[in-house]
C-alpha cells in the first residue's frame, strides 16, 4: 500500500512500494529506493564508501560557497552536486592497492564568469604565515581591481580545509596569511580565487601549489 500526492503548487509526491515520486526544480522524477544492506560490504564497496565519507567532508567547510559560486545549475544537477562530483573525481580509486588518493590539482572551490585567479608563488618565510603571490590582471579596470581575494587551504594529514574570505584585493598582486598553531610543520596545499566587491561572480578557482608552514 501506497500514497501519493497531488498538488497545483508543489506537484507529485509519495511512494508505492520502494518507488519514491519527487519534485526536484519542478521536475518530477522517480527513485527507487536502496534495500536494507543485510551483509557486510565487500572491500570494493567499502573504498567506494569511504571515498563518499571523504569528498563530504573535505567539502563541508566551503559547502554554503559551493552553493553560491560554482557554476550554475545544470538539470536536476545543483551546484553543490556538482562541487561534490569534482571533489569526488579527485579522490581517485586505487582498487590494487585498495587506496583512496586525492589529486590536489584536481580540486576546485569556485567556478564562474570573472576573470582567472593567476597564482605566480607560494612560500612560507615567517613562522606559521605563508605568502602567495598573483598577477594583478585587472588591466587597471577599477571594478577588477577590488575583486577580492578567496583562499582554500587543507594540511596534507587533515580531512577539512579552511576558507578564509575577502583578505585582499585583486591588485594587490601579494599577501602574507598567519595560521593557527596547528599548521606549523606540516605541508599544506593552497587555493585562489576572486570574486566581485558585489558579490555578483567569482573567478575560477586556482590551484597554488603546496608550502612547508615553518
Amino acid at each position: 500500500m501506497g500514497r501519493l500526492y497531488d498538488s497545483l503548487l508543489s506537484g507529485s509526491s509519495g511512494k508505492v512500494g520502494r518507488v519514491v515520486v519527487a519534485n526536484v526544480y519542478g521536475n518530477e522524477i522517480l527513485r527507487k529506493r536502496p534495500r536494507r544492506r543485510t551483509s557486510e560490504p565487500t572491500p570494493k564497496q567499502a573504498l567506494v564508501q569511504e571515498r563518499m565519507t571523504r569528498s563530504y567532508d573535505f567539502l563541508l567547510p566551503y559547502k554554503d560557497f559551493a552553493k553560491n559560486y560554482f557554476g550554475q545549475r545544470s538539470g536536476l544537477k545543483s551546484t553543490f552536486n556538482i562541487a561534490m562530483a569534482n571533489v569526488m573525481k579527485a579522490h581517485q580509486l586505487d582498487f590494487q592497492l585498495m587506496e583512496i588518493n586525492l589529486i590536489y590539482a584536481d580540486i576546485e572551490f569556485s567556478r564562474g564568469e570573472l576573470m582567472a585567479a593567476l597564482p605566480t608563488g607560494l612560500a612560507s618565510n615567517n613562522p606559521g604565515t605563508f605568502s602567495i603571490d598573483w598577477v594583478d590582471n585587472s588591466g587597471a579596470d577599477p571594478i577588477r581591481e577590488t575583486d577580492k581575494l578567496q583562499l582554500l587551504f587543507v594540511a596534507e594529514d587533515e580531512k577539512k580545509p579552511v576558507l578564509m574570505e575577502n583578505l585582499a584585493d585583486r591588485v594587490d598582486a601579494t599577501l602574507e596569511v598567519p595560521v593557527s598553531a596547528g599548521f606549523i610543520g606540516k605541508t599544506i596545499h593552497v587555493w585562489m580565487s576572486f570574486r566581485a566587491q558585489d558579490l555578483s561572480d567569482v573567478a575560477n578557482s586556482a590551484y597554488a601549489g603546496s608550502v612547508l608552514i615553518t
